[in-house]
């Protein structure tokens, strides 16, 4: 990703490290997603408003954290990425989960970049044992075929091998290796107004789970040269015929860009908007850019 002079002078070749249907965050997260207990109706009106915010205030800014939707840039070439991120997250029976994450992106080729991520998740349940220990690990890499020209939207493609290293005993991961291909679209509407649409099929490694689809459309505002509005739904698809198994959640963040174009800041919330999403998940990181 590269950011000059701003949000409001920032190119194609803007981009984040997504894993999967949410980023390595969230993927993590999902391992221990358990049933809302009931429908929340400002939990609906909060999925229409962010249906509206979406389509209308979409911007030139790049895709990155709080979003878990990824964009159609890339890295810069020769440039090193680098996202660390904090999550805390609610279930509706009260289990607490905080989960700190750290990113890192390189620019391989002026088309293309690749990344890993890590994370350490700490489950602190209302009743029973507290539990914690390393997530899986995703080892990515994402190419840029091609760019926007007028209403063609930019495109995308990116893979992700999600590596084992989360202990199965302690129910943090599967012991399995899976693997995530996702199609990116990217529509730069003008300089302030951006729109970023994903659709992708997660592998799944373990014996008798089914595959998942996942998808997610995102927006952001452009507010001035140092803060942009986000905003984005995104869910998965269980394949098992029950669309109530079907997470689906929606986001609203900020980005700010602090002291230089080499240092952003973000924070988000998102909601569960049915009952098999998490209750809500508070979201806040950092994201900055090296050359050696």
């Amino acid at each position: 990703m590269r950011i000059l002079g701003g949000f409001l002078n920032q190119g194609i070749n803007d981009a984040t490290f997504v894993i999967s249907s949410g980023g390595c965050v969230h993927f993590s997260l999902a391992l221990k997603m358990r049933k809302l207990t009931k429908r929340s109706t400002t939990k609906a009106l909060f999925l229409i408003t962010l249906t509206i915010y979406t389509f209308l205030f979409s911007t030139v800014a790049f895709a990155a954290r709080p979003l878990t939707t990824d964009d159609a840039g890339t890295v810069e070439k020769g440039t090193f990425q680098v996202e660390g991120g904090f999550d805390f997250v609610r279930q509706d029976n009260h289990d607490k989960e905080y989960f700190p994450s750290l990113t890192l992106t390189y620019g391989l080729f002026e088309r293309m970049d690749i990344g890993i991520g890590s994370g350490y998740l700490f489950i602190n349940p209302a009743e029973g044992k507290k539990v914690n220990g390393f997530s899986d690990t995703p080892l990515k890499v994402k190419y840029r075929f091609l760019d926007q020209k007028d209403w063609i939207p930019s495109f995308a493609v990116s893979g992700t091998l999600i590596t084992p290293t989360a202990s199965k005993s302690k129910g943090l991961g599967s012991g399995k290796v899976d693997f995530n291909i996702n199609t990116i679209f990217q529509w730069n509407l003008s300089k302030r107004w951006q729109l970023y649409a994903n659709l992708g099929y997660n592998f799944i490694g373990e014996h008798q789970v089914n595959d998942k689809l996942n998808f997610s459309i995102a927006g952001q505002f452009v507010l001035s040269d140092k803060w942009a509005l986000v905003g984005e739904i995104f869910g998965v698809n269980n394949f098992n015929g029950n669309k109530r198994d079907d997470p689906i959640s929606g986001l609203v963040g900020i980005q700010y860009i602090l002291i230089s174009d080499k240092l952003v800041l973000d924070a988000g919330v998102e909601i569960g908007m049915n009952k098999a999403a998490p209750d809500f998940r508070v979201t806040t990181g950092v994201t900055f850019f090296f050359k050696p």
